[in-house]
């Protein structure tokens, strides 16, 4: 029977009863009741005095004696409000009793327990070869209860044989992220000699116990520091945006990746937290352990990353920033470097100068250390500028400025352009210079055009899709350039599995329109907008990882997602899960014959600097050097190799490093001797013949 149909008949029975013993107990006392008048002697006494008896009768009207009608109404109602009451009580009593005795009886237990989560071990990080790149260490922590600090002395105590300031002790000891029953860690990677001490006095330290835990441990220092990230206390946000129906829950005080592949894989590395069930008193404060249940550790990940490579990528691009200062360039103090492995997508190596060291950052980091790496003298070591840092991306962009000509049928055949140094096209007003500028190329093709990067070979591009954009009705007008441009992965994130990558910038009439809303002079799009980006400048800005990617498609003649997952190993070894080769959603048009000019020119390039010769195999590539407002000129090279059977693309970008192809190719060129074994000697920026180009 449904228990709401049982409360309602216990209810009403419950009614009925008291109603039936208002009723019965109202009739015995009528019929057994001693009327209060007639029963009174009125003997006389004496003499009445009339004005008393006038009085009397002045006095108001007299209620009945006898019970009428009007008094049993009244009797009935309050019979009535009485049975209602008792019905209401019996039948919550009921339910407290029968119906929800199970739910009061579990929170009678969970007043008398509390459940503490435990960590579980996180998992590593390895490279592609199974090299710890992160692992975990044993760490002696000293814990305690909230309440010690009601204990004199104690945390005066603590601070003499630490060395830790009283203050930062309370602060520690109060922290309530990881819950209130939870145990407040004291202090990390605490010496031998203090453990010993704690161990021989603990009527001094009462209530303070030495744990052995695991830390996050960097085998190789600070090495793909920007790609590992780092770990960190949960915060509030992460902890509001948790998906809900995920198996593993953050809780407070849970420790969880903050940057790189830390946060990436964060799922995959952090485990099951286990559980410690607690009889705590009434104050809620633990007073004995009565159940615990072991954390699962976390898998590991390989990564695609090569740490012996890595390590040399981080010393190369350190050293050519420094070469690059050496050179009159002093202001170059931060840069990116990164190699792709052409046939998978995976990132063998990748680079980002200043870095920092992520042990640094281990249980959070300090006001003082977060100043220190966010302000701008230190030039931001925090930022990946691998996959953040947006640039003009200056003459390696010309490639894809030639692949879009010669698909919309704007280069055709053997097409030559005059490079006089100076083009004048849209008059003297707007003219635009040749990096060559005083001198020229001469009449130039495409293959030369890349070769000797000859910016106005590249105009002469841009103004003939300007002029076709121009013809149509504005109603019909297609950004065809840029439309193809971000086929090769510019101007959109490429996927790649790491938190923060930019997107970049392919600039369009909307785009220019929107950007300068208030001068209307700047906000129209003008034959220069177009002419500069195919030469990598203007608005245009592309990340690092988005040059090597775009580069690596042309080298496989195939986009590929890049990605630094390559597989998870469960505790016992065995692989769970490993990288699938997908192609990636958007792919290029263009014929083969038309990028193997392309590919011609990228040749001709790295065969005329020459400096490539110690490597054994073919190389394409090609330098830039951009131009910034306000600072000195950005270099850059990228390239690739073996040319017939591409396995590497390498790309290299030194903020205000000069000419990219004095020092950025340098940081290619060594990267390309680490790969195939070469010793070069010391990282020296060059002089070049085309020394000075965009």
């Amino acid at each position: 029977m449904n228990v709401y149909l049982i409360a309602a008949i216990i209810g009403i029975s419950v009614f009925v009863v008291v109603m039936v013993v208002a009723i019965v107990a109202w009739f015995i006392y009528g019929k057994y009741k001693t009327d209060p008048v007639s029963g009174m002697s009125f003997e006389r006494t004496g003499t009445y005095d009339m004005q008393d008896v006038n009085r009397l009768g002045r006095a108001g009207n007299m209620a009945p004696l006898k019970g009428g009608p009007d008094r049993r109404g009244r009797f009935y109602a309050f019979g009535a409000l009485v049975a209602v009451l008792f019905g209401t009580l019996t039948v919550k009593l009921w339910t407290m009793q029968v119906i929800s005795s199970d739910k009061y009886s579990a929170e009678a237990t969970d007043n008398m327990t509390r459940d503490v989560s435990t960590p579980a071990f996180r998992g590593r990080i390895l490279d592609r070869n199974g090299v710890e790149l992160i692992t975990n260490r044993a760490s002696i922590v000293l814990t305690c209860k909230k309440s010690i600090l009601e204990t004199r002395g104690l945390v005066h105590r603590l601070s003499l044989i630490l060395g830790i300031p009283k203050g930062v002790l309370r602060r520690n000891i109060r922290n309530d992220a990881a819950g209130v029953q939870a145990d407040r860690i004291i202090a990390h990677d605490v010496p031998m000699r203090t453990v010993a001490f704690i161990k021989e006095h603990p009527t001094l330290f009462e209530g303070v116990n030495i744990e052995k835990r695991t830390m996050r441990h960097y085998p190789l220092g600070n090495t793909a520091a920007h790609i590992l990230g780092y770990t960190g206390p949960v915060t509030e946000d992460q902890l509001k945006s948790q998906i809900t129906w995920d198996v593993v829950q953050f809780e407070r005080g849970d420790v969880v990746g903050k940057d790189g592949a830390e946060y990436a894989f964060d799922r995959i590395l952090r485990g099951v937290p286990g559980t410690r069930t607690y009889k705590v008193d009434s104050s809620g404060l633990p007073i004995e352990l009565i159940n615990e249940i072991e954390p699962t550790s976390g898998n590991d990940v390989c990564l695609t990353i090569d740490s012996k490579l890595q390590k040399e990528t981080d010393r190369i691009l350190m050293e050519t920033i420094i070469a690059a200062r050496s050179s009159d360039n002093d202001n170059a103090r931060a840069g990116a470097l990164i190699c792709l492995d052409v046939k998978e997508g995976g990132v063998l190596a990748a680079s980002s100068y200043p870095t920092f060291n992520p042990a640094d950052l281990i249980g959070g980091i300090s006001s003082d250390l977060w100043e220190q790496l966010t302000k701008k003298t230190s030039n931001y070591p925090l930022n990946n500028r691998v996959i953040s840092g947006l640039y003009p991306a200056a003459s390696t962009f010309k490639a894809f400025s030639s692949m879009a000509g010669l698909n919309f049928g704007v280069i055709q055949g053997d097409i030559h352009h005059e490079c006089k140094g100076f083009w004048d096209k849209y008059g003297k007003e707007w003219g635009q210079r040749c990096w060559i500028y005083p001198g020229g190329h001469g009449w130039v093709g495409l293959e030369e055009a890349i070769n000797h990067s000859c910016d106005i070979f590249f105009y002469n591009v841009g103004a003939e899709f300007h002029k076709r954009w121009y013809a149509l009705p504005d109603d019909e007008k297609e950004d065809v350039f840029q439309d193809y441009i971000r086929t090769w992965g510019f101007g959109q994130r490429t996927g790649i599995d790491l938190p923060g990558e930019g997107r970049g910038r392919v600039p369009t009439a909307a785009w220019k329109h929107d950007a300068f809303p208030d001068t209307p002079e700047e906000s129209q799009w003008q034959p220069g907008d177009m002419t500069n980006m195919c030469i990598g400048q203007g608005d245009i800005l592309v990340t690092p990882l988005q040059i090597a990617n775009g580069y690596a498609t042309i080298a496989r003649r195939e986009a590929v997602k890049p990605h630094i997952f390559h597989k998870v190993i469960d505790k016992d070894g065995n692989d769970v899960v490993s990288h699938k080769l997908e192609p990636d959603e958007t792919q290029p048009e263009f014929s083969d014959a038309a990028l193997n000019r392309v590919i011609d020119g990228l040749m001709r390039v790295v065969n005329r600097e020459k400096i490539f010769s110690p490597i054994p195999v073919d190389i394409a590539g090609k330098s830039g050097t951009a131009e910034v407002a306000g600072k000195d000129p950005y270099a850059w090279f990228v390239a690739y190799g073996p040319v017939y059977d591409p396995e590497y693309c390498v790309a290299c970008l030194i903020e205000e490093g000069g000419q990219g192809s004095s020092t950025a190719i340098m940081g290619v060129l060594h990267t390309f001797a680490a790969i195939y074994n070469k010793k070069l000697g010391a990282i020296v920026a060059r002089k070049s013949e085309s020394d000075g180009e965009r």
